[in-house]
């Protein structure tokens, strides 16, 4: 199989290719982004607030070890030298996902940065020069594209933060695309939609509130970008960050409402995936992949990297930085 791309779908479709025992994967790109671990998700999804890009990339540190790759050579990565300010920027939300890794570590995926110059029969032909043979199936995962018919039936000439044309009664909001941040506060979709919701909700009610928000102009905006099939409502992920961060600046009721969402993140993360079953699961799981794999003739397949010590470190440095922040944290 050759998956092309290597954003969030390509990487977990090397899970899809194992569980249906296709005998090789090759991933080629035109230039390669991170993927991450499960267990540095969990680490984002339970923090106090936010996981600085410096201990993201940290905690990925085991994984990456297993396929000789450093996680800070990728070109989404811009950090200074002592690596105490860090950016992670790409094209491309992460792939969250073990068995990529697992499978990079074994030899039965193989990341290429290259690109397809044509196909003949079973064979690739890259610009390279190289000839991937064999090949049977071809996904082509690129990401997807914004319907533009939202945009009609708001009639939006351009979004200001989340509303269309300035008028606080015509919001909408998809998840933004990309990866560029200093910290990172979930993985997942529902602390976003907690907060997108009750922003909304709150203008709705305090409808004087948005006159302050409105005559400011302070709300990044995005127009349709037609060359590029991006409708306005879809938006990079600096632009939803924009929006949150002053919207909290401005707005005091949205302001005391954020200082509820992380705490409340954290407490539904732990009450239901603990540290200690998060790591169960994961090796069980992984195991259960290790056979997979060996069944099909991958017999240098490793041990799951992470354990109790190791999770502990990356859980102790994401609590010091919270109380760095926020001061002495509640137990």
């Amino acid at each position: 199989v050759m998956i092309v791309g290597s954003g969030a779908f390509a990487v977990e479709n090397v899970r899809t290719c194992v569980e249906f025992e296709a005998q090789k994967v090759y991933m080629v790109c035109r230039r390669k982004t991170i993927s991450m671990p499960r267990l540095t998700s969990w680490l984002i999804n339970q923090s106090y607030d936010s996981l600085s890009a410096k201990l993201t990339l940290e905690s990925m540190e085991p994984m990456y070890n297993l396929i000789g790759v450093d996680q800070w050579s990728y070109y989404a990565v811009s950090a200074n030298e002592s690596r105490t300010s860090v950016t992670i920027k790409q094209k491309s939300r992460f792939g969250i996902g073990d068995v990529y890794f697992l499978g990079m570590a074994c030899g039965f995926c193989e990341h290429i940065v290259d690109d397809t110059k044509r196909v003949s029969g079973k064979t690739i032909h890259l610009f390279s020069g190289r000839r991937l043979e064999n090949v049977s199936h071809i996904l082509k995962l690129l990401g997807f594209n914004g319907e533009f018919e939202n945009d009609r039936l708001l009639k939006i000439k351009d979004l200001y933060g989340w509303w269309a044309n300035k008028d606080f009664r015509r919001y909408i909001v998809a998840e933004p695309i990309y990866v560029d941040a200093n910290n990172f506060g979930s993985t997942s979709f529902s602390p976003g939609a907690i907060m997108w919701a009750e922003q909304q909700v709150y203008m709705l009610k305090y409808p004087q509130e948005w006159a302050t928000v409105m005559d400011s102009g302070m709300l990044p905006t995005h127009e349709a970008e037609e060359e590029f099939s991006r409708p306005a409502y879809v938006v990079e992920a600096r632009h939803g960050a924009l929006t949150a961060i002053t919207l909290a600046s401005m707005v005091r009721g949205l302001a005391e409402r954020g200082a509820v969402w992380g705490p409340l993140k954290r407490q539904r993360q732990r009450e239901i995936h603990p540290p200690e079953k998060i790591l169960e699961c994961a090796k069980r799981e992984w195991d259960e992949w290790k056979k997979t794999l060996n069944d099909l003739g991958y017999e240098n397949t490793p041990e799951y990297p992470y354990n109790k010590e190791n999770l502990g470190v990356y859980c102790a440095a994401e609590v010091a930085e919270a109380t760095r922040k926020f001061g002495p944290l509640p137990p």
